[in-house]
This record gives structure tokens, C-alpha cells and sequence, in this order.
């Protein structure tokens, strides 16, 4: 396949991600609906409190794909200002909803397409890295590198490898994908890559970011580093 046609491929499973996720956003981890896979795919949170206490994210910080608001509640307690950007307009509603905080500030925009209006002391995601497609990785990165300011952080919780072990990924034309089923029975496809620790952080080095990547719990990792660091 061609890289054109594999972007091809991937820009259609995006597209069925953000559909998948606007539609789920109600529903998204709740413990009275009914899950749509084996696994939660979410930390619980007082460990999301645990980790982002860790961090300490002081200063102007942009959390991307922010969800229903697990981690931007916790990043709020800490930043001096913070943009929550995601692509779902009902995933943003329910986040303002539940965090109810007026300092924050929301931005509806495709990952992909979206440019930054200004550098950020943190940069934070949660549960997004694996939905990135390989061939969009270096793209994703190269956003990071125009958010932060100098001497700026990146952080990532996600799944990691240990995770595959739960549900099956299939290759769609080069890209790993996981289908995911709404409470009425309508299935979409997504992205989904479960990355090994120790070989994220090997092609992270080589993009110039030194992040130090740790195991969480029984499926879940914890990132964070600078961008140039020895690069």
C-alpha cells in the first residue's frame, strides 16, 4: 500500500473514532451502562489524582482529548490556566458539565487539523496516544513540539501492551483496530495500538523528546519528559 493510501485508510477509521466517541460520550465510563469491551480502558481515580499530584502541572496547560473530564478535574487543581481540546462536542459538554470550572477553556477541533495559539508550560493526554494511527505518529508529535513552551512538559497515561490481551486488534489495511459497540448494538471501529514501554520510548528518543515511560497497575503505563533533552 502507498503511504498516500495508508493515510487514506486511517483518515476513515478516524473518522468513524470521532463518530464512535461523540455518540458514546453519556454513557462513556459509566459503571450503570453496559461496557462496550472486556476491559474498562480507565484508571481509576483516585490513581488519575495520584499521578497528576505527581506531576504537579503548574503554570498553562493544554490537556488534548480530554473526555468526559477524569484528568482535566485533577489538572484544574493545579494549573494556572487550562485548554481542554477534543474532537466530540458531547464529550466537551459532559466534561464542562462535571468538572464545572469557568477558568477552563474548551476548544471542539480534529487533533489532526488543529494548530496551537499559543505554547503551553504542560502538555497532557489521557487514554489518546493509543488511538493515534502509526502513520499520523510523527504528525502527533510534531504538534507537541509546537505546543510547548521551553523547558515544557509532555505526560501521557494509556494502555499499554499488557492490554492486548483483552480484546482483539485486527490490521485494517496496516493500521491495528479494535471495534467498539454502543448500548443499542451499532459497532464502530477505532484505532487502537498497544504500545511496548521500552520500544515507545525507544521512538520517542529518535523524535528528539526524552520521556521516561513507567508501568501502572496490571494494563496501564505513565509518561513524562521534555522535548530536546539530549536530542
Amino acid at each position: 500500500m502507498t503511504e498516500d493510501g495508508a493515510e487514506a485508510s486511517a483518515g476513515s477509521l478516524l473518522s468513524s473514532q470521532r463518530a464512535y466517541y461523540e455518540r458514546r460520550a453519556p454513557d462513556y465510563s459509566s459503571l450503570t451502562k453496559p461496557s462496550d469491551r472486556n476491559t474498562a480502558g480507565l484508571l481509576h481515580a483516585e490513581v488519575a489524582r495520584m499521578l497528576i499530584d505527581e506531576l504537579r502541572p503548574g503554570g498553562d496547560v493544554l490537556e488534548l482529548a480530554c473526555g468526559p473530564g477524569m484528568f482535566t478535574r485533577e489538572l484544574a487543581r493545579h494549573a494556572r490556566t487550562l485548554t481542554a481540546v477534543d474532537a466530540s462536542a458531547s464529550m466537551l459538554a459532559r466534561n464542562r458539565s462535571e468538572v464545572s470550572d469557568s477558568r477552563i477553556r474548551y476548544v471542539e477541533a480534529d487533533l489532526f487539523a488543529w494548530e496551537p495559539d499559543r505554547a503551553y508550560d504542560t502538555v497532557f493526554f489521557g487514554f489518546w496516544l493509543s488511538h493515534v494511527p502509526p502513520t499520523f505518529f510523527r504528525q502527533f508529535w510534531a504538534l507537541l513540539r509546537e505546543c510547548l513552551a521551553p523547558g515544557g512538559r509532555v505526560a501521557f497515561v494509556d494502555e499499554d501492551d499488557r492490554g492486548a490481551a483483552f480484546e482483539e486488534v485486527r490490521l485494517v489495511e496496516g493500521v491495528p483496530t479494535a471495534q467498539r459497540t454502543l448500548s443499542d448494538g451499532t459497532q464502530f471501529d477505532i484505532v487502537k495500538v498497544y504500545w511496548e514501554p521500552a520500544e515507545l520510548q525507544r521512538r520517542l528518543t529518535e523524535l528528539g523528546f526524552d520521556i521516561g515511560i513507567r508501568r501502572v497497575g496490571e494494563t496501564f503505563m505513565y509518561g513524562v519528559g521534555t522535548y530536546g533533552v539530549g536530542a
